[in-house]
């Protein structure tokens, strides 16, 4: 009874780590989908090298065991936010120079686009939910598109997709551990609870 009394907080995490779990999963179906679509609108192959492609958050975990919740948290978040920026970006070059007239690829771009907002919405919530609070967006101002080529703006995408996708991998392991450490965290509150 004490442990079903004392879990609102932990059962909130656990429930809000799921649900950013599902839409982290959704993201990188749709991008998959959508990366086939870009790969074949551009004139692109997959295998292409997009090394010098810059401005892209890569999803690479050198130090994700030593990472904290909270940091674990953050990274995800100050990803998703520039993803937002990013994502923006191909849309608006995809309407005005690549792709003018493919209206339905613009709305794929748009839909993956608002489901970045939302999960981007979700971590802040995460994050302040455990005691974290909300940190301030500090919105990386957008690259001006005008010096760069068409060629460039193609890879430019991609590279955008493609680590996108990698950070939807990223996100769902990183969620686990944080849904984990929330049972521990709950459970050890628990044994508090029924020890007073």
């Amino acid at each position: 009874m004490a442990s079903a009394e004392q879990s609102p907080v932990p059962l909130q995490h656990r429930s809000l780590c799921s649900r950013v779990i599902l839409l982290a999963r959704k993201i990188h179906s749709d991008v998959a989908s959508l990366l086939e679509s870009y790969v074949e609108r551009q004139g692109l192959d997959r295998t292409i090298s997009l090394d010098s492609v810059d401005g892209v958050p890569a999803a690479a975990m050198e130090q994700g065991g030593e990472l904290t919740v909270a940091e674990r948290l953050d990274a995800n978040l100050q990803a998703y936010r520039a993803f937002q920026v990013l994502l923006g970006e191909v849309l608006e070059e995809q309407r005005s120079h690549l792709t003018p007239l493919d209206t339905d690829f613009h709305a794929s771009i748009q839909s993956v686009l608002l489901q970045v907002v939302a999960l981007a919405c979700q971590l802040g919530e995460l994050l302040a939910l455990l005691g974290h609070g909300r940190p301030a967006w500090e919105a990386a101002s957008p690259e001006d598109p005008g010096h760069r080529s068409l060629f460039e703006m193609k890879l430019q995408g991609l590279k955008v997709l493609q680590e996108l996708a990698h950070w939807t991998v990223r996100s769902v392991r990183d969620l686990r551990q944080v849904a984990k450490h929330s049972q521990g965290s709950g459970a050890a509150h628990g044994g508090q609870a029924q020890k007073e």
